[in-house]
């Protein structure tokens, strides 16, 4: 049985043209997965989490990184604890950029995103090359981050743009009882699941280290 989800709309697509993908094919998986996360996640010796199947428990990633370091940098490992992305906060500095690398260094920068002013509502937008191609795609994200309610498209919504992810709560008697940390990331087949996952770890971090005040003001726009 899946994870219940009380916001229906958008679909997401049930089949892409070419498959979407960034960091590897065999995380394109061939048919719809829903993973959870959790956010906010964050001791005394470091934020460490494991991704996993909603439904079947599955182990797929595990992320990561330090605490209270004033430059952070968080890893997702795949299942068999490879280092496959990273993303490096910078010093403290009025930028908020991220930096997203392909393997455990920072040797292959994929794309990074920035803080911009603008209203509660969060849209992120990034050109990002489909390795399968070799073509630059537009990812978009539209929704309310903080409540976990939001859409990832490839393309603009408003131009026949495809939803591929879908963002929202796990309505569990867990997830109350644990004050709503876990959240569910709802992929289509074909997208690159590693990719959703590290956006996903990216905002939660932001979330974190920036504050709530200052998140609720300044949405992340990605920026390739």
């Amino acid at each position: 049985m899946g994870a219940d989800q009380s916001n229906k709309e958008p679909l997401l697509v049930t089949q892409i043209q070419n498959p979407f993908c960034v960091v590897e094919p065999r995380f394109c998986l061939p048919t719809s997965v829903q993973i959870k996360l959790k956010e906010n996640v964050i001791s005394s010796s470091g934020d460490h989490f494991k991704i996993t199947n909603a439904n079947d428990g599955t182990l797929y990633f595990s992320c990561s990184g330090k605490a209270f370091g004033l430059q952070g940098r968080k890893t997702l490992h795949d299942c068999y604890g490879e280092p496959i992305l990273n993303m490096k906060r910078p010093f403290i500095s009025l930028s908020d950029k991220y930096t997203i690398f392909a393997g455990g260094n920072s040797d292959t920068e994929l794309f990074q995103f920035k803080t911009e002013r603008k209203y509660l509502k969060v849209k992120l937008t990034v050109y990002i090359k489909n390795s399968i191609n070799n073509t630059d795609i537009l990812v978009v994200l539209k929704g309310n981050w903080m409540e976990k309610s939001a859409v990832i498209y490839l393309g603009e919504p408003k131009e026949d743009g495809v939803p591929v992810a879908k963002i929202f709560r796990a309505c569990t008697g867990k997830s109350i009882i644990s004050g709503g940390d876990e959240y569910i990331v709802e992929i289509a087949p074909g997208v690159d699941i590693a990719l959703i996952a590290m956006m996903c770890t990216a905002l939660d971090d932001h979330q974190q280290y920036f504050g709530t005040a200052m998140y609720m003001h300044n949405p992340i726009v990605f920026m390739n």
